[in-house]
């Protein structure tokens, strides 16, 4: 992964590898939705991310609230065949988890 951080905003961002078709569209829906974007709102976008991959509710209709956005969703938790959900859920927060490991490894 390579992260171009120049005056405290993620300037670039540019991922290679091979992966999972969830984690490589989940990599690309990060790059384009933090690219450009100062690091505390990058961090923000990463944790709200994080909570709506982690977030159980019955299933009802739940609203998601972060600080500066909230999201409308219908979860169906836990899945009727949902096995595999936590391995899927590994897949989509792969790339992500590998952006903060980067940017903490920035000096």
């Amino acid at each position: 992964m390579y992260l171009d951080v120049e005056d405290g905003v993620l300037k670039n961002i540019k991922m290679t590898g091979s992966g999972c078709s969830i984690s490589q569209s989940s990599a690309s829906l990060m790059s384009a939705a933090v690219k450009g974007k100062p690091l505390d709102q990058v961090r923000a976008t990463v944790a709200m991310f994080k909570e709506l991959m982690t977030f159980r509710s019955r299933r009802s209709r739940t609203t998601v609230k972060h600080p500066r956005w909230t999201f409308a969703r219908s979860v169906n938790w836990p899945p009727s065949r949902g096995h595999q959900v936590p391995v899927r859920i590994k897949c989509a927060t792969l790339a992500w988890n590998t952006m903060v490991q980067g940017l903490d490894e920035i000096p």
